[in-house]
């Protein structure tokens, strides 16, 4: 019965390793630390090897017949079967890895910085068009070239998230910002993320991150206010939509936030301000006298 039992298990082990092989190419795996050593690695790819040839050709004809009078057993084996797959599977990665390692080392460094590019530029274009599983291939293939290429993980991230796969967009921008800590455009990702969960305090953390480092964009304060207001946070606000006028002057939509932070503040001179430079830029809107009248309250407010 043990010699059945072992039989069995040998044969199922060597039918895993063959599909393994047949499926490996479409794996995709990111877990890039924690490979075997490489001396070791080789010993287990000769021993699969062996093993592989040796099982491969009655394999395929007895391989069902034999699992039939398994029974209750096969649930206990499974276990072990999936331990070993597990190992299989890491070292068909790291096989797979040493080769790449090797063909590049092979190849001058401005040829790889080249096929980097284009594999980048390329998944970028895919993901512009909408052909997500095409950029996410890219972008990995980019990613095994170059482990610490921090534009193929840019590109993943908004693969993901273009997917709608939040949980790995927000992983891969994780690991983009542990390679370029000080990439703003992580930060801003991550903040977006972080609104989508509802996490508001953390998202404005990242957010405020982002324009300390690039203080140049508009958009980016004028979304910090308003993120600001949502948490209650007027004053705090105030300095935000400041900047985002300062450096859209014109924008109404700017000029509307600013003078409702103004009101909310009791700060008149704030307030007004936005409102002479909105009936400038759009002299029509309807909000002016509603804006103007709560302005005025504050004034008599403030008189009082």
């Amino acid at each position: 019965m043990y010699q059945i039992i072992f039989t069995i298990l040998g044969l199922s082990l060597a039918g895993l390793v063959i599909i393994f092989f047949r499926k490996f190419p479409q794996l995709a795996n990111l877990d890039l630390e924690n490979l075997p050593e490489e001396k070791l690695a080789q010993k287990k790819r000769e021993m699969l090897g062996r093993r592989v040839k040796a099982e491969h050709g009655r394999l395929i004809q007895n391989f069902i017949k034999l699992m039939r009078p398994v029974g209750k057993v096969w649930g206990g084996l499974q276990l072990k079967f999936r331990i070993y797959v597990g190992k299989i599977e890491r070292l068909l990665h790291h096989e797979q890895r040493v080769k790449s390692r090797t063909e590049l080392a092979q190849m001058p460094t401005e040829a790889v910085d080249s096929k980097l590019a284009n594999l980048v530029s390329e998944g970028g274009q895919n993901l512009e068009h909408g052909n997500l599983e095409k950029a996410e291939e890219l972008f990995i293939a980019a990613i095994k070239m170059d482990a610490k290429f921090a534009p193929a993980y840019r590109g993943l991230g908004d693969t993901y998230l273009a997917k709608g796969a939040l949980s790995e967009a927000e992983e891969t921008y994780q690991f983009l910002m542990q390679l370029s800590p000080m990439d703003d455009g992580a930060m801003v990702k991550i903040s977006e993320l972080l609104e989508k969960k509802g996490d508001l305090e953390q998202a404005i953390n990242y957010l405020q991150q982002a324009v300390v480092i690039n203080d140049s964009l508009s958009s980016r304060f004028f979304h910090l206010a308003e993120l600001l207001h949502k948490v209650s946070q007027p004053s705090v606000a105030k300095e935000a939509i400041v900047q985002a006028v300062d450096l859209e002057q014109r924008n109404p939509k700017y000029l509307d936030l600013l003078i409702e932070t103004g009101i909310l503040c009791g700060d008149k001179v704030l307030a007004e301000r936005g409102l002479s430079e909105l009936r400038l830029v759009n002299p029509q809107n309807q909000k002016l006298e509603s804006f103007q009248s709560r302005i005025n309250n504050i004034a008599a407010h403030l008189t009082k």
